[in-house]
């Protein structure tokens, strides 16, 4: 496909992609996902399509220098691609690995936060609405219990009180907030939710 290409819907073959699946957001197309359909593996189900042109991705609180962000929320996993001036790179994180899943909406940004043991993730998801974030950060969030690798589970797989898991919630939020992954404004209004659970 080149820069200026037209081609309907119809015209475009997807070799890897399946996009006959539900939940799916309304900006799944052939054609958007086209650009990362060599990244897919045969067969895999695309549920959540999301571009951000600003490029808006942190890593650990750290802003990226990217141009642009493509993210696809899989059947199998969070995939995303980020462009920079020469080149791009795409990041594949498998639900097992994922440990918390927020959403973070400041005045222009909409963002799906990943944490992993070793990493969290802050990807812009600026060209959908926010409707649709909250939906992807839900079916993330079941692929991840799919997985058996949830917060509130300790290693005998018995669930904690929801006390202590919204203690946890709030340490790792503020983890967040001191790393720049989350305003000090979306901080205390998540706080406010989770100090009502306790």
């Amino acid at each position: 496909m080149g820069l200026f290409d037209n081609a309907s819907e119809d015209d475009i073959i997807l070799e890897n992609a399946d996009l006959d699946c539900e939940p799916q957001n309304d900006y799944v197309s052939k054609k958007r996902v086209k650009k990362i359909d060599e990244y897919l593996e045969p067969g895999e189900k695309v549920h959540f399509f999301a571009t951000d042109s600003g490029g808006q991705l942190k890593i650990d609180g750290e802003q990226q220098s990217v141009l642009n962000l493509t993210t696809a929320v899989t059947d199998r996993r969070v995939l995303f691609k980020h462009g920079k001036m020469i080149g791009s790179k795409q990041t594949s994180i498998d639900y097992k690995d994922i440990s918390s899943v927020e959403v973070s909406f400041g005045m222009v940004q909409k963002r799906l936060n990943l944490e992993t043991d070793s990493k969290v993730f802050g990807l812009g998801v600026g060209q959908i609405d926010k409707d649709e974030v909250q939906d992807m950060a839900k079916f993330v969030r079941e692929k991840c219990r799919k997985t058996g690798k949830t917060r509130n589970e300790d290693s005998d797989g018995n669930s904690s009180p929801d006390e202590e898991d919204a203690l946890d919630k709030l340490e790792r939020l503020g983890d967040l907030r001191d790393r720049g992954v989350v305003t000090e404004e979306e901080f205390e209004e998540k706080k406010q939710s989770l100090l009502d659970q306790i």
